[in-house]
């Protein structure tokens, strides 16, 4: 029985078989990539440039593991604090109040445009020259009611806080305000006129909503920090890459020991992945 008329198409069409559209370029370009890395890893194992005894018998050294905590301790308090500096400085500079406002944009680009790594150094080698001695005193106390030199306030692990810190609350200030920033000015209006207070309609409507927009960025923040923590070996503070470092001067192992550190870096951003990824989950951004 043959169908005639406007059907006939449609049924012909229907008859035909289903082909899955064969995407050639990503499979070209997944393999000349595996390929890529396959000759860097057999090219280290034919010059011997990578021994893996070395790196199992290092890989759970207690010095590096020790290290691995230091660097997660680090980045994990760098990024409380730097989360309540950006928190201040964005509302500083919603305010309105050009003085508020002018000192927190100065902060965000000095903070933001100058290298980690110099105001690290900063805080460590230039504080305690411009303040030798610590001193708290008293008007109606005829002698200080505290003193101490600079030097043993400000050791590697505090200078490398405070380095860390001022310099992610200025990423973070904006990130934060950013997500202020997104929330509708109408939902603002419309909680004003219910009769809530600035404070309210902030912590009510705002801060719940803008929280969930900066959960990822804050995510990548924080695997940022955990990276950043390997330059508080410059001034002495013993993470990781210092820890490894002090290893291979003493025997030369100094790729096999890099190895070590990387993959300790790995996964502590895996670790803080995963608690991004679960906080995504969580509060999703709408």
């Amino acid at each position: 029985m043959s169908v005639a008329g406007p059907a006939a198409p449609v049924l012909a069409a229907a008859a035909l078989p289903i082909v899955a559209q064969r995407r050639w370029g990503g499979w070209v370009v997944g393999g000349i990539v595996v390929a890529f890395v396959a000759a860097i890893v057999w090219g280290g194992i034919r010059s011997r440039i990578l021994d893996l005894t070395i790196i199992g018998e290092y890989l759970f050294h207690p010095a590096i593991v020790a290290g691995a905590l230091n660097a997660l301790i680090l980045g994990t308090l760098a990024l409380g604090i730097s989360s309540v500096i950006g928190l201040i400085s964005a509302l500083m500079r919603l305010s309105g109040n050009p003085i508020l406002s002018g000192l927190s944009a100065v902060y965000v680009y000095l903070f933001r445009g100058t290298p980690m790594l110099i105001q690290l150094v900063f805080w460590f080698n230039a504080v305690p020259t411009m303040f030798p001695t610590i001193t708290i005193s008293l008007p109606f106390l005829p002698g200080p009611l505290f003193e101490t030199p600079t030097t043993v306030v400000v050791t590697p692990f505090l200078a490398a806080l405070a380095g860390l810190s001022l310099a992610e609350g200025a990423y973070m200030s904006e990130i934060m305000r950013a997500g202020i920033m997104a929330i509708d000015n109408g939902q603002r209006s419309a909680a004003t006129a219910l009769g809530m207070t600035q404070r309210q309609v902030f912590t009510h409507v705002v801060a719940p909503q803008a929280g969930r927009i900066i959960v990822p960025a804050c995510g990548n923040q924080y695997i940022m920090l955990l990276k950043s923590t390997s330059l508080a070996s410059t001034i002495g503070y013993p993470e990781m890459l210092r820890v490894v470092t002090d290893i291979y001067s003493s025997n030369f192992r100094v790729v096999e020991l890099l190895t070590v550190a990387a993959i300790w870096y790995l996964a502590l951003t895996a670790l803080a992945t995963v608690i991004q990824t679960g906080l995504e989950k969580r509060f999703p951004p709408r």
